[in-house]
């Protein structure tokens, strides 16, 4: 059969190809009617490269079964699935230990001719997830809303606690109503003043906002005391952000460090007041059917986070628009 999918070829190109795929699914696989898939900040990075090669992508993806191969029990055609980019074995000596979230070797969709920005693809059954009652746009947000959970159950964040949140991008503001769900008595999110758009939704969120432009450095004189501090900006923000933990604080990251990844601080403060440096990486893609939940009841208000929608042949404003029109730009979902 053909199917439509997105390439991309860095720095900024793309296109729509026309792409075969078997008739059939193969054993253990299942074929996807593509309804959504989200515009990752990882897509944008990859995007943003100063050479590569032509790929399919996309990875957070809501769709339908049309087809199951042989073996697959897990779902069935006519269900609607939002798919894992990795998921664990269940057999290895990690995932028999218990900690799953150390295994990623089952099979995924990764380097295939049609991935999520298509309008039909293949991918094992085993990462997919079934859902219901919730607008297929609003479950694509399922990936990233399993970072947000990952980021605030790495934390630890306990009644009463103070919080700081560097950074409201989509991952960033669906942790806010984790937060405050787990008791944090105040969660204040900062951001920069031209994405005022992201700020206005961390309040429609609960917490308090506070634009930072320039360094971070100077506005931490001003800032003091907090129990937690997450951050999911640039790796840049991480030595001036301890400065905001209180005696015994802990930072929990979330992210990748584009350009070289490389920090420094004073070790010997980060002793003597008893500091943690956490990261939060959640791959596997872990906690779908609890943030598909959390979805489907509002508790993460999907609609507050995506802001703008695409359709497949769009694929090259819907990159850009991130990159272009950052100040209006909170999620971007493109709906072939």
């Amino acid at each position: 059969m053909r199917t439509r999918s997105a390439y991309m070829c860095p720095p900024w190109s793309f296109e729509v190809r026309s792409v075969d795929l078997p008739d059939t699914p193969p054993p253990g696989e299942i074929l996807v009617q593509v309804e959504a898939c989200g515009v990752c900040g990882s897509d944008m990075n990859s995007a943003a490269a100063t050479t590569g090669a032509w790929q399919a992508f996309g990875h957070e993806v809501a769709g339908v079964v049309r087809q199951a191969g042989a073996g697959v029990t897990n779902v069935a055609p006519g269900q609607r699935v939002v798919l894992e980019s990795s998921s664990f074995c269940g057999t290895c000596a990690l995932c028999r230990n218990g900690r799953v979230d150390l295994c990623n070797k089952a099979p995924n969709f990764w380097g295939r001719p049609a991935m999520g920005f298509s309008t039909f693809m293949l991918a094992p059954a085993c990462c997919a997830v079934p859902y219901e009652g919730l607008d297929p746009v609003l479950a694509s947000l399922t990936e990233a809303a399993g970072v947000a959970f990952d980021m605030v159950k790495t934390a630890g964040v306990q009644l009463g606690d103070r919080v700081a949140l560097i950074g409201p991008g989509p991952i960033g503001l669906m942790a806010i109503p984790l937060l405050l769900r787990s008791g944090a008595a105040r969660v204040l999110c900062m951001g920069r003043s031209r994405g005022a758009k992201r700020l206005e939704a961390a309040r429609a969120l609960g917490a308090e906002t506070l634009a930072v432009d320039g360094a971070l450095d100077g506005q931490t004189s001003l800032l003091k005391g907090f129990n937690h501090v997450l951050v999911t900006a640039p790796v840049s923000f991480i030595p001036p952000a301890l400065s905001l933990l209180a005696y015994g604080g802990v930072l929990t990251y979330i992210g990748i460090g584009t350009s070289g990844g490389q920090i420094s601080f004073d070790a010997n403060d980060f002793h003597f007041r008893k500091l943690q440096l956490r990261a939060s990486f959640a791959s596997p893609a872990i906690y779908f059917p609890v943030v598909l939940e959390l979805l489907r009841t509002g508790i993460i208000p999907g609609g507050l986070i995506v802001s703008h929608r695409f359709g497949l042949d769009q694929i090259d404003a819907a990159m850009k628009a991130g990159r272009d029109h950052k100040a209006e730009t909170i999620k971007v979902v493109v709906t072939p």
